[in-house]
């Protein structure tokens, strides 16, 4: 008597390829919405805010903190009459404190990360950065003047441009991600900035008579400018290049004003950070940290701020930052870039020159 062999249709087989792989992602989906439950509804108050901020600063997915929270739980996020009353008291940076001095005439700084003294500083130093959740890169650049705001071609009309890309346009050396941008649910085109761009000395990007609340710009000496102007009022400071960059729930983009840390700017999640800050001899501090990986989770806004004190920052401004957090050295990306698709298009950046390129 003949036996017949037990098979199986192909599709048959391929209905129960595609319900494994149902019950998978629905598994996966519900681990997912437990550990955001904890996160939202669980036990401290602290992890509930620092994990709502920091998806909260993010683009395309600042919804997940409304999943399990209703908008009057997360009223914490809210800027406090507090933070406004200081926002609106907020010094602005005094210029006699800080002495750029010709490149040549540059001391060492061993205790900054620089050379040690008696030695020539370096035109550019590279220093690496680690801290308890975060890893990332400072650029410490001995002659600020050197350092412009780059933009994409056609700025605001056309896509951005990736950070090597804009970069090379200038023929620089280095560079890092600016000011904010438009990008609808994480998927702009990178080619629309939020608010002023300034280039030598001229608006490229927004008006003269809007007003700013983070402007970050540098005028004709390098000297480092942070807080709020017009479009004009930043001209008629001097101002020769600028970004803008606000972050939710966020009063300025000024950390640090005249060595003095600004907590009423400093709420903030984990994510990774982009910051700009200069020391009293002028020199300025290009810093990425990177974050959203295993084993470098993200910084705060306060972890910008012991990073840039530690190496002598007098003033700091906060940039974009997030998936666009990315510096370029020598043609190449040096930082791990958080955004799984590869480095996102931009429509600014800070764009180091090489050395004897300006003047």
């Amino acid at each position: 008597m003949a036996r017949h062999k037990n098979t199986v249709s192909p599709l048959r087989m391929a209905g129960r390829v595609g319900l494994m792989i149902l019950w998978t992602l629905v598994l996966l989906l519900a681990l997912l919405l437990g550990l955001v439950y904890i996160m939202e509804r669980g036990p401290s108050p602290t992890a509930t805010e620092l994990f709502c901020r920091s998806v909260r600063e993010t683009s395309a997915i600042k919804w997940v903190a409304d999943i399990f929270l209703s908008e009057e739980e997360l009223s914490f996020l809210n800027v406090s009459e507090e933070n406004i009353a200081l926002g609106e008291e907020q010094e602005s940076v005094n210029l006699s404190l800080i002495h750029v001095k010709p490149a040549q005439e540059q001391p060492g700084a061993a205790e900054a990360g620089g050379s040690p003294a008696g030695e020539e500083t370096p035109y550019l130093q590279l220093v690496e950065i680690k801290g308890s959740t975060y890893k990332g890169k400072l650029l410490i650049v001995r002659d600020p003047t050197s350092v412009i705001v780059g933009t994409s071609d056609n700025l605001g009309n056309a896509a951005g441009l990736q950070l090597t890309d804009m970069v090379a346009k200038y023929d620089g050396i280095a560079g890092i991600n600016g000011g904010g941008f438009n990008d609808e649910n994480g998927r702009g085109n990178g080619g629309i900035p939020h608010g002023l761009v300034i280039t030598n000395g001229e608006i490229v990007f927004g008006s003269p008579y809007t007003t700013y609340s983070s402007v970050v710009g540098l005028d004709g000496e390098g000297r480092l400018l942070l807080g709020r102007y017009t479009g004009q009022e930043a001209l008629d400071a001097g101002i020769k290049w600028a970004v803008n960059f606000n972050m939710e729930g966020a009063i300025d983009g000024a950390l640090v004003i005249n060595g003095e840390v600004q907590s009423h700017n400093l709420d903030s999640g984990v994510n990774p950070r982009t910051a700009i800050g200069q020391r009293a001899d002028g020199a300025l501090l290009l810093l990425v940290l990177d974050g959203r990986q295993v084993g470098t989770l993200g910084a705060t806004l306060e972890d910008v701020c012991d990073v840039m004190l530690e190496y002598g920052a007098l003033n700091v401004g906060n940039l974009d930052g997030g998936s666009s957090s990315v510096m370029v050295y020598d043609g190449e990306i040096i930082n791990s870039c958080a955004s799984v698709t590869g480095p996102r298009y931009i429509p600014d950046g800070f764009i180091v020159l090489k050395e004897g390129s300006h003047g």
